[in-house]
């Protein structure tokens, strides 16, 4: 070695670097990394999830229905497939690839491979119909379809008409923990430059300082899809904003069950800073609590962070209701588990009902809470976490677990509906009817919000809401939002959605003693006998019974009233429910002109 340092110009820099890795441990690499990440980021470039991958390379990042899979693993699988990638779309050619594949381990990698190999990574949802899939897949022109094995058929069907390349992967091609885990393994991945550690055989840093990442189609959109073009500075945005709102650490471990393309933030956030996530590939009542209550779980893999959709809580409830709700010491159980060691229990992207929220405090101790998001923004308003308290003697995910009195409003405050303030690096404001600016808030670094001053103005909304500001959402924040959609594989500015640099959610909020409050989407308010009714409001009564899945509300134009109120009932096929008891569970929770006349049934598959 001495030798090899008096000769600096031999090139032997591979050879050093894999006798090195005999000799210097593992973590004298990844603290080189670390810096030269740092000072990336300190020159204003973006580092992708995949690259701080290398810095957690023995640590679980991800444990599905198969098992578990460290950051190194997936970081060689990805990179693997990458090259693959590569061969049929080019080498940085921001070619848009498809994929499908359920909640697993193997979406995070392919993910990764398409930003390693410079591409556009376009999450389909496998739930769709088939015409709305190869609608989809048409419209981003893709130039590759990967698959797993559940959906070889439907990749091939799609790729035949779309005359496009297909790639097909299971788990087996993921390489095992064993056979990656040696240091020198680790230091191949890795190349010295200029007296600094790069990763090895990846596209430079400026690349994704500008470069689109992700393709994701919003799934309310059915006739006509509606392309959301995020860039890496719009990730790396929206990562960074739920890092500091939830003081993110290591030892954090997230439950989501909802649409992988909802939680790509979330996901990114947590593997960002070493965590791991727990995916579970379809719902299932008694997994979905085996998880949260960590059975069988070691205890640093234990679930801090649970995120789902309000229909997966109420599900739940009723699981609870059938398996513990009998059994006095479960029911002690859970509620001191939940309480002691889940840091953040959260919804976003729907409406909870009260009824949902109440029984789930009662059953864990914990509130919901509350998030606003769109996919174009990521979540930008909610509830920031204070630092837990991380005891260093204690490495286990539960220590340091700072409980509901952490988050800004204690328990028993919290009322539902509430979604809080604006996130880290988020602007919000409401627009008046008029046009005018009613208030602003903003949270440019993650502390106290400055809510700004609300204009005095009569503007009209439910009685209810006295002394409360109504207007529409708009937000902003820096790289943080979605400005583009993408056409011919082209970003297009979205000018009609953008007004003064914020971007218009179409969403009625309601903003009283510091809190934001959804009211509805611009385009279910509708005018009943000269009353303003919300859509979200109805909709919301109705997802309270048991048997109702789902809602949508609709208003029939009518000369005199105005609009005639119609709703659609998504109920299950073992529903016992029929539109009678409907129209009374209507009349019994709503006023008589919120009360829809016209009713339907659909059962869900």
């Amino acid at each position: 070695m001495l030798l090899l340092r008096r000769c600096p110009k031999l090139k032997l820099r591979p050879w050093v670097r894999l006798c090195s890795a005999e000799l210097i441990h593992k973590d004298g690499f990844i603290e080189k990394l670390r810096h030269s990440f740092d000072e990336d980021e300190r020159s204003n470039l973006v580092v992708p999830t995949f690259k701080k991958a290398m810095l957690y390379p023995d640590e679980i990042a991800i444990k599905d229905i198969t098992g578990e899979y460290t950051y190194f693993q997936l970081y060689l699988a990805a990179k693997r497939l990458a090259i693959q990638i590569s061969n049929i779309c080019g080498s940085s050619s921001l070619s848009n690839v498809t994929y499908l594949c359920s909640n697993n381990a193997l979406w995070v990698a392919i993910q990764w491979s398409c930003w390693i190999s410079g591409q556009v990574a376009v999450p389909l949802e496998s739930g769709q119909a088939m015409d709305q899939l190869r609608l989809q897949a048409s419209n981003c022109k893709t130039k590759l379809l990967i698959a797993t094995p559940e959906f070889e058929n439907l990749a091939h069907e799609l790729s035949q008409g779309l005359k496009s390349a297909t790639i097909v992967l299971d788990h087996a091609f993921v390489p095992t923990a064993e056979s990656v885990s040696s240091t020198s393994m680790y230091a191949k991945q890795l190349v010295s430059t200029q007296g600094a550690i790069l990763t090895e055989s990846t596209i430079p840093g400026d690349f994704y300082a500008k470069a689109p990442a992700m393709l994701i189609y919003t799934p309310n959109a059915v006739n006509s899809p509606k392309p959301v073009l995020l860039t890496h500075r719009n990730i790396d945005a929206q990562v960074r904003c739920l890092i500091a709102s939830w003081r993110l650490g290591p030892t954090d471990s997230m439950l989501p069950i909802l649409s992988m393309n909802r939680m790509h933030a979330a996901l990114g956030a947590v593997l960002n800073v070493g965590g791991n996530v727990v995916l579970q590939q379809k719902f299932n009542g008694h997994n979905a609590w085996s998880a949260l209550l960590g059975i069988n779980s070691p205890s640093k893999q234990r679930v801090t962070l649970f995120l789902a959709m309000p229909i997966v809580y109420k599900r739940l409830i009723a699981e609870y209701e059938k398996m513990f709700a009998k059994d006095s010491r479960m029911v002690d159980y859970i509620a001191n588990h939940c309480r002691q060691k889940i840091r953040l229990m959260a919804t976003a992207f729907a409406l909870l009902p009260d009824s949902v929220f109440y029984r789930w405090r009662e059953i864990t101790g914990q509130n919901i809470y509350e998030y606003y998001g769109m996919m174009e923004t990521g979540l930008v308003l909610g509830h920031t976490l204070a630092e837990p308290h991380r005891d260093p003697t204690n490495t286990s995910a539960g220590s340091g677990s700072p409980g509901p009195s952490n988050v800004g409003n204690a328990l028993n405050d919290y009322r539902p509906g509430t979604l809080g303030a604006p996130l880290k690096g988020v602007t919000a404001r409401l627009i008046g009817n008029n046009g005018n600016e009613l208030i602003t808030c903003k949270n440019e670094l993650g502390g106290t919000v400055d809510h700004g001053l609300i204009q005095v103005e009569d503007i009209g909304g439910d009685a209810s809401l006295a002394q409360t500001v109504i207007g529409e959402l708009q937000i902003a924040g820096s790289h943080l939002v979605s400005s583009s959609l993408a056409s011919n594989n082209q970003p297009i500015e979205q000018e009609q959605n953008v007004q003064d640099g914020f971007f218009k959610t179409g969403d009625i909020c309601a903003y009283r003693n510091g809190h934001f409050y959804f009211l509805s989407k611009a385009s279910d308010v509708f005018t009943v006998g000269g009353y303003k009714v919300y859509g979200s409001e109805i909709k919301k009564v109705l997802i309270s019974h048991p048997n109702i899945n789902d809602v949508a509300v609709l208003g029939i134009p009518n000369k005199l009233w105005g609009h005639r109120l119609g709703v659609i009932c998504i109920v299950s096929p073992d529903a016992d429910i029929d539109l009678d008891a409907i129209k009374t569970y209507c009349y019994r929770h709503l006023p008589a002109h919120k009360c829809p006349t016209v009713f339907k049934t659909l059962v869900s598959k």
